[in-house]
């Protein structure tokens, strides 16, 4: 096998390996495991505001419970007053009976708050233990996934180390010059093909059909001929 030719085949496994190295970062188990992942700490941090949320909303309900506590100590010490018999001022009395009405009132207000507290928290642990359900539900998903990636990732490694140890022990039985030149047109060309086969009086990178003349320079040891529409390095098909 000439050396053009050994040329074109390490350019073609080249290709197959910038095609095996994409697919390793893009293929679609290890997106999805990617896009799961993201899922997962979105639901992580909505569900650490629930707890937050229910966390502030029980600090709150003790807060009334202390407040009602509190007043139904100044009622027990009003109700003591009012009913031991020591006061006689019916003024007085009528001042701390109103007192008792406006605390029982403001005890009613707290009381009812701290049901409204009750209700709150009983639906945000609802909606806490269906995020829980979820996020459990969602963690299996993605080690799922994981192992899928993982699987999936390992055989394409494989496949590249093979285009690796393929491309190495052709690039040993190329000329250096000849190597150079191909790095050469591979980096003009933005790592897109650059050596073509030429097939039929075809050139087989942009199809344009080439004139006769460029068959009987390809028959002639030595000499380069490029492609006059692409630019493209002809090797002539075996």
């Amino acid at each position: 096998m000439n050396q053009l030719m050994l040329l074109w085949e390490l350019q073609e496994i080249e290709q197959e390996k910038s095609k095996k190295e994409y697919d390793l970062e893009n293929m679609a188990s290890l997106l999805q495991y990617r896009e799961k992942f993201k899922l997962i700490k979105a639901l992580e941090k909505k569900a650490q505001q629930k707890e937050e949320e229910i966390s502030e909303e029980k600090k709150a309900q003790r807060l009334k419970e202390m407040d009602v506590a509190k007043i139904a100590e100044q009622m027990k010490e009003l109700h003591d007053k009012l009913y031991n018999g020591k006061i006689g001022n019916v003024k007085e009395l009528e001042s701390m009976e109103k007192k008792v009405h406006l605390l029982e009132k403001e005890s009613g207000l707290q009381e009812d708050e701290i049901i409204q507290h009750m209700e709150t928290i009983e639906t945000l642990e609802s909606e806490s233990s269906r995020l829980q359900q979820r996020l459990q539900q969602e963690q299996e998903n993605l080690q799922k996934l994981k192992a899928k990636a993982q699987r999936e990732r390992l055989i394409v490694q494989n496949e590249l180390k093979t285009l690796i140890g393929q491309g190495d022990a052709l690039s040993a039985k190329i000329e250096a010059g000849l190597l150079q030149k191909y790095k050469e047109l591979s980096k003009r060309n933005g790592g897109n093909r650059c050596i073509s086969l030429f097939q039929d009086g075809f050139c087989g990178i942009c199809n344009v059909s080439l004139p006769s003349a460029f068959l009987d320079r390809l028959h002639n040891p030595g000499e380069l001929v490029y492609c006059e529409n692409c630019a493209s390095l002809l090797v002539l098909a075996e």
